[in-house]
């Protein structure tokens, strides 16, 4: 997928849970670019947290090989816990205390004092657009400010590596661009990112390149647009000006909902023939898009067929 040197090297990586009857990861292996923004997708239950916890040293590596930023997770964790952050999917904080409190409390745990501690806060706050709300108990904030606040948390220590488990879950559409825009802002500046989302379209907007696992197995490692745009091969996506009455008769058809469906075409199956199929049935084209895939039907199709494109 790459020539560039890796920040993140993950190397058959194995790990089962005491009393588990089969491996949480079986045999993974991926590697993240430097600056670069690493989409890690899949079902609940398929491994991605437990990746993130043997990644950060909270969960002990039993098989395999793990190195950030070329220091071996088993030999040199503090090395690892230095160069990296992470924002988890359960908000990490204390609701009694301010924001404020918060931030300079975390910023403490990571060793960061004196003047240097007073400008992270600032500058983790300005990130993530807490200024107004800093003196307040975070107890008291809504969904998106918690959200805003745990990934500040994961900011103060101002790391190389930020792993991001669903920041944006559960939160109104304002929050959710708002720590989007962010995430998009410390890309830029260099940071690199290993982010778990549910929402596929934030991860097509934000991510270089996805690794998709499933039961503990990754079934696809591509390049983002490269993962897109081969789905997107034969894909004609038709609109119609309004429902057909006997949607049936378009056999072979993939309905997205009464007045849009997706078909792939191909030697037997041709552009001229569908819409005559279309106009048979009574129905009118309102607009063609040839070649349009999303991410979220790439990815389904991915877990429906173990991998195979």
């Amino acid at each position: 997928m790459t020539t560039a040197t890796p920040i993140v090297r993950v190397s058959n990586v194995r790990h089962r849970y005491r009393g588990a009857e089969s491996d949480a990861l079986s045999g993974v292996s991926l590697a993240v670019e430097a600056g670069c923004c690493f989409g890690l997708l899949g079902p609940n239950g398929a491994g991605k947290s437990t990746l993130l916890g043997l990644l950060t040293g909270a969960i002990s590596l039993q098989d395999g090989e793990i190195e950030i930023m070329g220091a071996n997770v088993r030999s040199d964790l503090s090395a690892v816990r230095a160069a990296s952050a992470i924002a988890p999917q359960d908000l990490a904080f204390y609701p009694a205390l301010t924001g404020r409190e918060n931030l300079e409390f975390f910023a403490g745990v990571q060793n960061v004092s004196g003047a240097l501690r007073k400008a992270r806060v600032a500058e983790a706050s300005a990130a993530c657009q807490l200024d107004d709300v800093l003196d307040r108990h975070a107890e008291t904030y809504s969904g998106g400010l918690k959200r805003r606040l745990n990934l500040a948390i994961a900011l103060v220590g101002a790391p190389k590596i930020l792993y991001l488990d669903e920041p944006t879950v559960g939160i109104d559409a304002r929050s959710r661009a708002l720590i989007v825009e962010t995430i998009a802002a410390l890309k830029r500046s260099g940071v690199t990112i290993m982010y778990i989302s549910h929402y596929m379209e934030e991860v097509e907007a934000l991510c270089d390149a996805v690794a998709v696992i499933d039961r503990g197995s990754v079934i696809a490692l591509e390049r983002t647009q490269a993962l897109v745009q081969r789905g997107a091969e034969r894909r004609l996506r038709v609109t119609l000006a309004a429902p057909i009455a006997d949607a049936a008769a378009l056999a072979g058809a993939a309905w997205l909902d009464p007045t849009h469906f997706d078909v792939l075409l191909d030697v037997d199956t041709a552009l001229d023939a569908w819409l005559a199929k279309v106009r048979a049935a009574g129905g009118h084209v309102a607009r063609l898009d040839y070649g349009a895939s999303k991410l979220e039907t790439i990815y389904l199709g991915l877990l429906e067929r173990g991998g195979d494109a």
